[in-house]
Parts: structure tokens; sequence; C-alpha cells
């Protein structure tokens, strides 16, 4: 009995010996791969600081769907003029409100393969020709106030773009191929076109305005609709909440969405027109999201402290703006080439590029974005040569005849008002600096600043002598809207008044191109064109640059940039009920 019990503890003794071994050998390895991950983490910390500034926020798990709850909160420097995308006063700041957020569209683009899919339509067919393109719409799709998405829908909002009474000729240029829509049955609907459009299948899925119900803006009187800026409604996963003129937009998410709803429960658009007051709201966590100004996002990148809280995104996609400067060719001042040519060599845009947004940005020669194949990279931006652009103004009759240091032609002295956005900061130094070079050419720039709600019916009105903007690009751009000679009037999107009859002919035999390399080789010959005319001085183009609160995780950048849809904040880190 002794000796049985002998053997069993001398095995027990051995069990245990054998137990205390492999754990100080799993700590050992625990500790080895500990070290090994640090490296590799270091690693690739420092291979990111080369390749870019931004860092992002640990995206979720493959099998980790998110907590719902919390709110956004985005410092918008802009307030806009209306949420109607059916409208010649839309911008930037209402579609990054509405779209896909309230208003839907048949197709939608992959935010990674930057293709067309399926959205409200779960199907479409396009002819042989290119002529006919039919959509089926999915069965179980509706608006926020539960009333059923029909063919009606489709044709009325189609049927509203091109109503003539309707204030949106930057919106009906798109459609002038279209011959009409047909109702086949509630859930199909065919368009057909008078002639082929390369850009045919985005603009019938109305990618860029969205559905709109025809139950809710129905209208016997155009004025109706043209006046209807605010209360949007859609089918998309937020709805409208209201609008608080001056201080803020919010939107709370569609808790009926026909599709999987988004996590976040709140989206805020906070209007803090000053710059540093936005970034002065984000440190002290009053808002979780804004665009800074390029000087402040190099400050920013450059704060360790900053970025241990917030996210610094320099997000390079086909939708980054080119900035330019518009001349208005029908002012005494313009209308010549060689006047706007020269305009263009007096202003250095590595000095714009370097002091102005901080290398955030790079020159550009024309319209099309840098990295896209419609680009021609072979075409050089004009160079700095302000000898060479007192030369062409002295050939154009623009000279200093009274001797007081202003150019003058026909008794009129060459100073314009160049107008800009007062809420940017970047447009500001830009007037000065502009003012500081043309000076040095005899030419007097007096820099006019307006609020933005001001500053685009000057646009559309033509009311202006010289203006800065950004146009934001699109996958395959369609330049009609901003230079063919028919959008000069009728608050069309050719400010500039820019009339060229070999342009106009390019413009339309690219719209009808269907074959990509083809539409290339005619993008090329119309960049080198608009190049050589210079309705505008093409100054830059830069990522979107911004800053975000680390509690948002699945922060990722796409090809077709930030998709605010699929972020999410855990729920020990929510801030908002």
């Amino acid at each position: 009995m002794s000796h049985r019990a002998n053997v069993a503890g001398f095995f027990l003794f051995i069990l245990l010996a054998v137990i205390i071994v492999l754990q100080i050998l799993s700590m050992v390895r625990s500790d080895r791969l500990y070290v090994a991950l640090n490296k590799i983490e270091r690693s690739i910390e420092s291979d990111n600081s080369q390749v870019q500034p931004q860092t992002l926020s640990k995206p979720a798990g493959q099998t980790y769907p998110g907590d719902d709850g919390d709110w956004l909160i985005w410092a918008m420097l802009v307030e806009p003029k209306t949420l109607n995308q059916i409208n010649v006063d839309n911008d930037i700041y209402s579609r990054w409100i509405t779209e896909l957020n309230i208003y839907e569209p048949l197709m939608a683009y992959d935010f990674d393969t930057m293709k067309l899919k399926p959205h409200l339509a779960d199907s479409y067919e396009i002819s042989n020709d290119g002529l006919e393109i039919t959509f089926h719409l999915r069965g179980d799709i509706y608006f926020s106030d539960g009333i059923p998405i029909t063919a009606d829908d489709v044709i009325f909002t189609y049927q509203t773009v091109m109503d003539p009474n309707v204030d949106a000729a930057n919106i009906a240029n798109l459609y002038v191929d279209v011959d009409r829509a047909e109702k086949i049955n509630d859930r199909v609907v065919k368009f057909y076109m008078k002639r082929p459009y390369f850009k045919a299948l985005e603009v019938l899925s109305f990618w860029d305005i969205g559905i709109y119900p025809k139950h809710i803006y129905q209208f016997k009187d155009a004025m109706q609709f043209n006046h209807r800026v605010s209360n949007p409604v859609g089918s998309g996963p937020y709805v409208f909440e209201r609008w608080d003129v001056g201080k803020e937009i919010v939107l709370r998410r569609n808790e009926n969405y026909w599709g999987p709803k988004p996590h976040i429960k709140k989206v805020v658009y906070k209007f803090i027109t000053n710059p540093i007051a936005a970034v002065q709201a984000l440190r002290a966590h009053q808002v979780d999201l804004t665009i800074p100004e390029p000087d402040q996002f190099a400050d920013l990148v450059a704060d360790e402290q900053f970025k241990m809280e917030f996210d610094c995104l320099a997000v390079w996609y086909p939708g980054i703006p080119f900035f330019y400067i518009g001349w208005n060719e029908d002012t005494p001042f313009f209308s010549e080439t060689s006047v706007r040519l020269a305009m263009a060599l007096s202003i250095n845009r590595e000095q714009i590029v370097s002091k102005l947004v901080k290398d955030q940005g790079q020159i550009v020669s024309g319209p099309f974005y840098i990295n896209g194949t419609q680009n021609d990279s072979t075409i050089k931006p004009l160079p700095y040569d302000p000898e060479k652009a007192k030369q062409l103004l002295d050939e154009a009759g623009w000279i200093d005849h009274d001797g007081d240091g202003i150019r003058d032609k026909n008794g009129v002295p060459f100073r314009f008002k160049f107008i800009f956005s007062a809420g940017s900061d970047m447009y500001t130094r830009l007037a000065s600096f502009l003012k500081d070079e043309l000076a040095k050419v005899g030419v007097d720039v007096v820099p006019d600043p307006y609020e933005w709600s001001v500053l685009t019916p000057k646009l559309s009105d033509r009311k202006f002598e010289s203006m800065v903007m950004g146009w934001g690009g699109d996958i395959l751009e369609d330049h009609y809207q901003i230079f063919h000679s028919s959008q000069v009037g009728n608050r069309g999107s050719n400010y500039v008044g820019f009339r060229n009859a070999q342009a106009d002919a390019l413009l339309e035999q690219i719209r009808r191109t269907i074959d990509p390399v083809k539409s290339d080789v005619l993008c090329h010959q119309f960049h080198r064109l608009i190049h050589e005319q210079q309705p505008y001085t093409f100054l830059f183009a830069r990522p979107n640059l911004y800053a975000v609160d680390k509690r948002f995780q699945n922060v990722k950048i796409h090809n077709l940039g930030l998709n605010f849809l699929e972020w999410y904040v855990p729920k020990e880190k929510q801030r908002y009920k």
C-alpha cells in the first residue's frame, strides 16, 4: 500500500515538473513573439511614415460587425445654399451631406473597384448599339416614409431634371443625349438615347443626384421645386432631422432603411467657417472631423500629441478637385488668348504649392485627374516667365501710357476684381499672392472676398471679372458642362464664357466615343487645346485632407476615398446617445 503511494507520488512530482517547464518555455516563446511583433510593428510604422503622412484607425476585423451608436460631428467650413441636388446652386458641400446618405442612385460606384454596381436597381441591360438602357428595380426598396420606389419615381426624377423651368442647367446638360424614358412596369424603366454617350450608365443611374420620390416632390409650378432648398426626402440610410441656419444640419439614422443600416446614429454638420476655430473645436472634442487648411494639416501631421488622439488623412482619389483661376472672357481684360497666357506666365505656381499648400499638391496643366488615363501627362504646365508675360501684354496693347505703374488700353486701366470665398485662408492668401505677382507685370488685382452663399450666384450669373475655385472630379470626366459654349447662358457652369468651336466639337465627340482608348486620345487633344487657350489658369490638384477622432473605427482609405457609412465607435468609447 505504502509502495504504491510512493510510486504515485513520484509520478505526480514528474507531472508537475513537466507542467512547470512547459509554462516557462511558453512564457519565453510569448516574450520572443512579443518582441518580434514589436519589431514588425515598428518596421511597418517606419515604412508607412515614408510612404504617406496619415495613420489610419484600426480596421474592423472580418468577423466583427462593429457597434451601433454614437454621433459623427463634422466641422464643415461652408454652409451649403441648398440640399436640393437638382439645382444649379448645389455644390460639393450639399453632396457630402445628401449623396448616398439621403438620396440614392440606381447604380453606385464600388469604393474599391471603382466600377458601377447595382444599388436601387438589381440589374440592367444595354442594347448592342448603346441606345437603349433598361433598369430593373429591386423589389424591396422604399423611401424613408415607407412608400415603395417605382419606375414612376425614376421617370419623375428624369423629367424634373429636363424641365426647362427647373433651375438645373448644370445637371440637365448631362442628359442632352437622352431621347425619352419609358415605364415598362412598376419595376422596369427603359431609357432611349439619341446617340451613344460614354457616361450613359452613370448618368441614367442618377449617381450624382439620387432618385426623388414623386409623391413628395411633384409640382405644378417649377418655382415651387426651385425654392425647395431644405427638408430632403429620399431612400437612404439617413433622414433629414433639421437645419438650424448658420449653425448645423442634423441627419439621424433611418431605422426603417431597406438595406444594411450604418452604425452611427446621427451625423451632425456643424458650420464653423473659421478653419482655426474648427481645429480648436476638434482638439477640444467638440467635433469629430474637420478638413483643415493645408498649412494646418502640415502642422497637425508634425504634432505627435495630436496624432495620439486623431488620424491625419491625405486622400488622393478621382473626386479630388483641381484648383484654378477663371478669367471672364466677356470683360475687356480677358477676351484675348494672349492676355490669358500672360496671366498664367505671371504666376509662380511652384511657390503656391510650396508656400500656400505646404507641398500637399501637384501643379496641373489641365482639367483631368492627374493619375487618370484621360490626362495627358506629356503636357507640362506653363513656366513662370514674367518677362514673356510683359511682352505678350505689350503686343496686346496693354501698355502703361500714363506712367502710373498700371497698364492701360483705350483709356481703361488693367485693374480687375478677383473674387473668392472669404472663409478660406488658402484663397485669402492666394489673393494677396496674386496681387503681388501681377503687380510685377503692371496689372492691378483688387481682392474681393464673399461669403460662399453670395459667391456662388455671382459665378452662375457671371457677375465677376476673375475668380478662384476648385472643380471636383469624376471617375469618367465629361467637361461639356464647364467648357462647352452652350453652357455659357441660363446659369450654366461655363462661368468664364469660353467659346471655341474646336473645343465644342471635341467635347461632343468625346461624349459619343464609347471605346475608352479612342476617348482618351480625344481627351488628350482637348487637354492640349485648353492648355493653349487658357480659359482657366490651372493651379494645382491636392488630396482631400481630413483630421478624424481616433475613436472611430473601420476608417479606410479606398480607391474612391473615405466611406463614412462603414465607420463605427466601440461602445466603451461612445460619447453621444
